[in-house]
C-alpha cells in the first residue's frame, strides 16, 4: 500500500476529530466569553498600600507638590517649585478606618543658604486622597522658621507609591 492510500484512509478519522474539536469550541465559547466579561473588583490604592506595608514589602513614596492643590479645600494648584522627591516608607501607623500616617525628615538648605530641618507628614485616607504637611524647623532649636505648607493630593497625582524589586519577587 502506498503512502498516498494510507493518507486517504486517515482522512475520515481526521474529519471526525476536527468536527469534535469544532463542536467543543462552539459549546465552550459562550462560557469563555462570559469569563472574559466578568466584572473586576476595584481595589483602592489605600488597600494596596496597607497590604504592602503590613506585609513588609518595601514601599517608596514619591511626592510632587506642584501637582497637588495647596491648603485645606483650596482648588488652586500650589505655588510650589516643580520638585519631585521620594523616600522609603519605613515607619508608619494606621488609625483603623481613618488613615495611614508616616513621615520623613531631612536637613536641607534654603535658597539663602540657611539650614533647615524639613519635616513632611503624610496622611493617606481610604478615599485614595492624602494630606501632606511640610514644616520647616530650625535644626538647632526645632522651632518653626516659617508657616507649614499643606497639600491635598490624590494618590497617583501628586503622591504615588511603588514597591521595590524584593516586593515583586515575593508576589
Amino acid at each position: 500500500m502506498s503512502n498516498h492510500h494510507a493518507f486517504r484512509s486517515t482522512l475520515p478519522a481526521l474529519r471526525v476529530a476536527l468536527m469534535c474539536a469544532a463542536l467543543t469550541a462552539l459549546t465552550t465559547a459562550p462560557q469563555l466569553a462570559q469569563a472574559q466579561v466578568a466584572p473586576r473588583l476595584a481595589v483602592s490604592h489605600y488597600d494596596v498600600l496597607r497590604t504592602e506595608l503590613f506585609s513588609g514589602i518595601p514601599v517608596t513614596a514619591a511626592f510632587s507638590p506642584s501637582q497637588c492643590p495647596k491648603g485645606q479645600g483650596v482648588g488652586a494648584k500650589a505655588a510650589a517649585p516643580v520638585v519631585h522627591g521620594g523616600f522609603a516608607v519605613r515607619d508608619f501607623m494606621e488609625i483603623e478606618g481613618s488613615n495611614i500616617g508616616f513621615s520623613n525628615q531631612h536637613l536641607t538648605l534654603r535658597p539663602d543658604g540657611t539650614p533647615v530641618l524639613e519635616l513632611a507628614q503624610y496622611r493617606v485616607t481610604p478615599d485614595d486622597k492624602a494630606t501632606v504637611t511640610v514644616s520647616f524647623l530650625s535644626p538647632l532649636t526645632y522651632q518653626a522658621v516659617s508657616a507649614p505648607q499643606t497639600f491635598q493630593c490624590a494618590i497617583g497625582a501628586g503622591l504615588d507609591f511603588s514597591i521595590g524589586l524584593a516586593g515583586l519577587l515575593r508576589r
